[in-house]
């Protein structure tokens, strides 16, 4: 993050307790002074029980979208689930950018309809992709690294540093980490973005979209159920 705000100048205050002290070493993101958002996607391929040369197909096509130059991604984060409540054996890519044409450019190149019709129509049933995508501002951004040597997602942004901070180790405090916190309580939206769909969707065999409502929290964070690809 590279908006900070002081105590003085905050319309609500931090929820961290006077005196704390941080039981851990704690670290957070800096990106350089020329970023002011920052651009995911999320990718995802899932089965059940598709072909191994299916999916072999659809996540090598995937890859090579993504390792196209044109919008190429300053980052990118591969994993597979291994266990939990998602569908085993789960291929998913996250892919960072801090330049808003390259990701336009690298989204507009993206058509998980047409990979999807590409595979033999007897297989469809068995094979779903999805994709997600959210722009942040730096000042709706928060980070928090337990460790230097692992840099995950946009840490492997070039030119990004990684200082130590004290918002750690009491409640609020991913809050107080978020610079926008200083005057925005975040409320909840009191209209809907986008309508509920009229009947509940089946999955197969449909194309479903929706939109983010304001303020909706994304986390990422390390997961024992996924494990990164290299």
């Amino acid at each position: 993050m590279s908006t900070t705000t002081t105590e003085t100048e905050r319309k609500y205050t931090l929820k961290k307790p006077p005196g704390h002290k941080v039981p851990v070493p704690r670290w957070h993101l800096q990106l350089p002074k020329d970023v002011t958002h920052t651009y995911t996607l999320y990718i995802g391929v899932q089965s059940h029980e598709a072909p191994a040369e299916t999916l072999r197909h659809l996540e090598e096509s995937i890859q090579d979208l993504l390792n196209e130059s044109s919008g190429k991604p300053a980052a990118i984060d591969t994993l597979r689930v291994t266990a939990g409540y998602d569908i085993q054996g789960t291929k998913v890519w996250v892919a960072y950018w801090t330049d808003f044409e390259a990701f336009r450019l690298k989204l507009g190149s993206i058509d998980l309809q047409k990979i999807w019709h590409d595979i033999p129509s007897e297989n469809r049933n068995s094979v779903g992709l999805w994709c997600e995508h959210f722009t942040t501002p730096l000042e709706r951004l928060e980070t928090n690294y337990a460790r230097l040597e692992h840099k995950p997602g946009l840490a492997q942004i070039p030119g990004s540093e990684q200082p130590s901070h004290d918002l750690t180790g009491y409640w609020g405090a991913g809050r107080d980490r978020i610079p926008a916190s200083a005057d925005d309580m975040f409320g909840f939206p009191e209209k809907e973005v986008v309508a509920a769909p009229e009947k509940k969707p089946r999955g197969f065999k449909e194309y479903i979209f929706g939109t983010n409502y304001d303020n909706m929290c994304h986390i990422r964070m390390p997961n024992s159920n996924s494990i990164p690809l290299v």
